[in-house]
């Protein structure tokens, strides 16, 4: 490692000590107002579904508390035919799919970034930029991961049942997300954000 980034690498216990105000902030913004940003993109979120896929029709999209968790729903009907595994979907006008993924899961890096992003060295007003550009970050890739997840989510169930050896860049993407791919991103956006405060200072 260069001695000018082994310098400026913080030791394990530094690192962990300086992790726990940032993540303890994140938290509590997420627990308080996560919801209502998951909520106040679901506009954007409902334009690229269609961009996405456009044989889906939606029935509805929003944000629901059961009394474990709060949870995105998708619920969609087909509205174009496509063949798979051999077999034609077609049309169903009484018929729908529905999904759901939690908001916990889709906000973990705009927690863990910023936080990450905070605990790395620098001044004060270096680790504020680092936050802050960690945060924008995470939520660019937000807006991206919301709507990717649920479609993956929605072609799963065909997938598993019609073809379960094809090939999905999509699926591929979706399952190492959902294997803890989202702590990795989160580590790379805090990174990031950190690098480019630290050229900005």
């Amino acid at each position: 490692m260069p001695s000018s980034i082994a310098a400026a690498w913080p030791s394990p216990g530094r690192f962990a000590l300086a992790l726990i105000p940032g993540l303890v902030l994140t938290l509590a913004i997420a627990w308080l107002w996560g919801a209502t940003l998951v909520e106040a993109i679901l506009p954007a979120t409902r334009i690229m579904l269609g961009w996405i896929d456009d044989r889906f029709g939606i029935l509805f999209l929003g944000v629901e508390h059961n009394w474990q968790d709060t949870v995105v729903r998708l619920r969609v009907n087909i509205l174009q035919l496509f063949v798979m595994g051999g077999q034609v979907i077609g049309e169903s006008p009484t018929g729908w799919l529905e999904v759901t993924t939690t908001t916990g899961a889709m906000l973990q890096p705009l927690v863990i970034g910023p936080a990450i992003a905070f605990a790395l060295p620098g001044a004060v007003r270096t680790r504020i930029l680092a936050f802050a550009l960690a945060t924008l970050l995470a939520f660019g890739f937000l807006l991206i991961d919301l709507p990717l997840t649920l479609h993956a989510y929605v072609w799963d169930m065909f997938v598993d049942y019609l073809d379960p050896d094809r090939f999905s860049p999509l699926m591929v993407w979706h399952e190492f997300l959902h294997a803890g791919g989202r702590l990795g991103v989160a580590v790379i956006l805090g990174l990031a954000g950190w690098r480019l405060a630290r050229k900005a200072a």
